[in-house]
Order: structure tokens, then sequence, then C-alpha cells
């Protein structure tokens, strides 16, 4: 207990001021903003009326409008810096979750949901292009942190929202526009003088941002292709923990505050496990070997869970999981940033964010598909399969690093 107290310090001492800020940042925005997504559904089908069809629906427009908004913050952010990005998101987030307190018009509440998805997609592409320009050579460490501070985020956001909703939803609703509140004046505040000296290289001015891709020949668009392709499959997989596994285990008579443990324990060992992932990251230095790790990581799971239906057995899947996208999520971004040149480091980030969001759309659709036609340990033999094309495009981006003049063993 001593010794991983000893390591869980040193890992926390090893952060510069600047991305405990953006890690603050991080964890005030998706805390907020998750106060919403255990809600969202069951406020659409038992406050609005409407069927869960249709909330799915709306909940594909607001995930379908992240992915528009991630890229714009991309590409916004090489244009006019973090500090308005964040102004425009942020404000404009808070603003609209305000509607839904005053008037409870499904119509409204669709049009609200596709410009919040807008806006509230906003922040996470600028704070972490920002992460990885405010450490240079912090490796994968500063994606690594906002990853955490991002699923601590969650963690409380969810937890908290469900526990408002028994209140009141516009209680919920207060509490985004409050959240998005404190976030705007640690923008103004703090971000706009400690964020204002990072400037955007010359490159941005001179290079119209508004020209089409084929037209930055400085970004190699082939190893950043294969890259997100495996990152969108990843996710396509990842995203049935969140979908069909929860039907599944209610399906075998578990009940869903059994299903809600296995993420508070996702969340407790994403921060508690940091330590350990650090020390295996450091002798693993090469990121698409990393990748392939946390892909095979998720392939184990699943094979948990075709052999093994007991609770014990999702316990232990959501364990390996878990371990998985430690080694995944963080190794993406922090590529990306070695890929990408100055003047397009934060619309690179943009597809990055854009990406995780495509795998969320589809993959319960596909999850959904399979589970209305295959028994379940089928549909989880299918993507346990599916995950050789992440596992294979990872390693085709490791085969063109090797081939570049440029490493990817990122300084840990």
């Amino acid at each position: 207990m001593v010794m991983l107290r000893r390591r869980m310090t040193a890992w926390l001492r090893q952060f510069p001021a600047d991305i405990w800020l953006l890690g603050l940042g991080s964890f005030v925005n998706i805390a907020g903003l998750s106060l919403l997504w255990p809600i969202n559904a069951i406020y659409i089908h038992t406050q609005l009326d409407q069927s869960m069809t249709v909330a799915g629906l709306v909940l594909m427009l607001f995930s379908g409008a992240g992915f528009i908004g991630s890229f714009v913050s991309g590409w916004l952010y090489d244009k006019i810096g973090i500090v308005p990005v964040l102004l425009i998101g942020l404000g404009a987030a808070g603003v609209l979750i305000t509607v839904p307190i005053f008037n409870h018009a499904f119509s409204v509440y669709v049009v609200v949901m596709g410009l919040f998805g807008l806006a509230s997609s906003m922040p996470f592409p600028a704070l972490t292009t920002m992460a990885g320009q405010a450490w240079p050579d912090g490796g994968r460490r500063p994606f690594n942190f906002i990853y955490v501070t991002n699923n601590l985020g969650v963690a409380t956001g969810t937890a908290v929202g469900g526990l408002l909703a028994q209140h009141s939803f516009r209680i919920v609703f207060s509490g985004i526009m409050l959240a998005y509140i404190i976030f705007l004046l640690l923008v103004i505040t703090v971000f706009k003088s400690r964020f204002q000296r990072y400037r955007l290289p010359k490159e941005d001015v001179q290079t119209p941002v508004s020209l089409p891709l084929h037209v930055f020949p400085q970004v190699p668009w082939l190893a950043v292709g294969v890259l997100l392709g495996g990152f969108v499959l990843s996710w396509v997989v990842y995203v049935q923990w969140q979908s069909t596994l929860s039907v599944y285990m209610q399906q075998l008579g578990y009940p869903l505050t059994m299903y809600s443990v296995l993420w508070t324990l996702n969340g407790i060992l994403i921060f508690a496990a940091q330590p350990l992932v650090s020390f295996v990251a450091k002798r693993i230095h090469q990121l698409p070997l990393q990748m392939m790790i946390g892909v095979f990581l998720f392939s184990m799971s699943f094979l948990i869970l075709i052999w093994n239906d007991k609770y014990v057995g999702f316990v232990a899947a959501m364990v390996v999981t878990t371990f998985g996208e430690m080694f995944v999520w963080p190794s993406i971004p922090a590529a990306i940033a070695q890929l990408a040149p100055s003047h397009r480091a934060g619309m690179l980030q943009g597809l990055v964010g854009s990406s995780a969001t495509l795998g969320r759309m589809f993959g319960p659709v596909i999850g959904g598909f399979l589970y209305d036609r295959v028994a379940e340990p089928v549909s989880l033999a299918v993507f346990c399969g599916g995950l050789a094309f992440p596992l294979l495009l990872f390693l085709l981006y490791h085969r063109l690093d090797q081939t570049a003049d440029r490493p990817t063993n990122l300084s840990l």
C-alpha cells in the first residue's frame, strides 16, 4: 500500500501546472455534460412522451452534431486558438441547455439537442490539442492526463446526474448550465492569460484553412487515415459495453445497479492503475504497440464473456477492457500529435474526436442488429473477430512509421 501511494504521488507530480489546469477544465466540462448522459433517453421517453426508438434517433442526432462540432473545433483552433474556441463552445452550450428548463416542447428539444451536440463537443479537441502543445516533450502523458480527468468527470457527472434527476430534470439542466458558467469563468480569468503565450504558427495565417484537404501536403494522410480507421473500429466494439451488454445483463437477470457498479469499477481503475500503466508504457515505448496491446485486451474481455455469463465474468471482462482502453485511447491523440504539422494540430485532433463519435454512432446500430438476430455469445464472437481489423490497421501504421523518418516512441 505504501509503495502504491508513493508511485501514485510520483505519477501526479510529473505534470506541469498548465497540464493540471487543462485537466481541471476537462473535469468541469465533462462532469457537467455527463449530468445529461444517463437521463437523456429517460427524459425524452418519460417527460416528452416519445418512444424509445424516437429517443434513440434524437441521441443519434446529438452524436452526429458532435461529429461535426469536433471537426469545426479543431479547424477553428488552428485559425483563432484555444480561448476563442472555448468561449464559443461553452457560451453556446450554456445558453442552449437553459432552453429545456423553460420550454418542454419535444420539437424544441430536438433542435436544442442538435445545436447543443455541436457546441458541447467543441471544448474536447481544443483541450487535447493544447495539452500536446503545452507539454511537447511529455509524449503520451499530457493526453493520458486529459483522458484520466475526463473519466473522473464522467464518473462524477453520471453519478450526480442520476441523483438530481430523481428530484427534477430541471435541476439537471441547471447543473449543466452551472458547470459551463464555472468553466467559462475559468477560461476568462485564467486560461486567457495563461495560454495566450502559445502563439499560432505563422503558416496558419498564410495558409487558407478553407482549402480542401489534398492541398495540405505536410499532413501524412495515409498514416492518419490508417490510424483513425483503427480508432473508429475499436470504438465500434468498445461501445457495446454502453449499449447491447447492458441489455444482455438485464436479460440474464442482473439489475441495473450491478451494471452501474461495472462503470464505477472502470472509473476507479482508470485512476488507480495509472502507475502500473505508466510502468508498462515506459518499457513498451512505441505507440502502435501500445494500441495493439489494448485491442488484444479488448478481444480477451469479449472471450471471457463468451465463456462466462456469471457476474464475476462481467467484472473480469470490465477489468480487462479498462486496461485495454488505458493503452489505446491516450495513444491515438499522442500519435496524431506527432503526425500533425503544428499549424494543423487542431484540425487533426478534431478528426480524432470526430472518429470516436463515428464509432459511438454506428457501434450501437451494429450491435443492436446482431442482438435482434443471433444469440449474444455469437454477437460477442463476431465483435471479437472484428477486432482483427483495427489490430491489422495499427500493425500497418506501425510498418508505415518504421519506414518514415519520424519515430513514434514518444518519451514517457
